[in-house]
């Protein structure tokens, strides 16, 4: 599907689309890289902790310090990552992820079908969303029979991430206070231990992921070019 196809799309998808393409240029424009927001927040913690007369070897100091005491959660988040592309990628997975792409007839039923697998597999895994999404995406894309706009079902590919995965199994806010060998002594002693049955496995969890579920399908089916 070439840009020309996708451009006459958005052009006639009508205000939602039009309005989408000018966030678009704005955000592509001017919104800065995430390391400058990184950059402005440990100056603001230096600055807040100089203000309140700490000395600068100290914050240094506490700044390593710190770092290095996330090494363990950095590297489970590393190994959902490796983990979810191996199994998305896989044999299975990707037959499965062909029958899929044959199911819609039309590009709005493509692009709902595939946000609503990215939620679905994101309550599973989220790092293997990120990649199920984008491999069911290029399978759609391949049909020449789907008049479907790519720049749409990418970011229905990309909902998972940004819509259900905190409510699902893989919430690394929910792991994190569910083990205590993942969490700084000094959370630990803050929170203490907070199980799954107390986050995302509450019924009120699971009636807020139904509702944003839900929401997030029809969002992406009534903004299909």
């Amino acid at each position: 599907m070439d840009s020309a196809t996708t451009d006459k799309a958005a052009a006639s998808g009508g205000t939602l689309a039009r309005l989408a393409l000018k966030f678009t240029d704005f955000a592509e424009r001017w919104f800065p890289d995430a390391f400058v927001f990184v950059a402005m927040a440990v100056a603001i913690v230096v600055a807040g902790a100089l203000l309140n007369g700490a000395e600068p070897k100290a914050i240094a100091s506490a700044f390593g310090d710190g770092y290095w005491s996330l090494l363990v959660f950095t590297m489970q988040m590393a190994l959902m990552v490796v983990s979810g592309y191996v199994v998305a990628v896989s044999g299975p997975v990707e037959r499965l992820i062909t029958w899929i792409a044959s199911l819609p007839k039309t590009g709005r039923g493509a692009i709902t079908l595939t946000a609503a697998m990215s939620m679905a597999m994101s309550l599973i895994g989220w790092a293997m969303s990120l990649v199920f999404g984008a491999v069911l995406v290029r399978a759609l894309g391949r049909r020449k029979d789907l008049k479907m706009d790519y720049r749409a079902a990418g970011a229905a590919a990309y909902l998972g991430l940004g819509a259900t995965w905190a409510l699902g199994i893989s919430s690394s806010a929910a792991q994190l206070q569910a083990n205590p060998g993942s969490m700084p002594k000094s959370l630990l002693e803050i929170t203490g231990v907070i199980p799954l049955t107390q986050t995302i496995f509450l019924w009120q969890s699971m009636v807020m992921m139904l509702l944003i579920f839900a929401l997030s399908v029809t969002v992406a089916n009534l903004s299909a070019p």
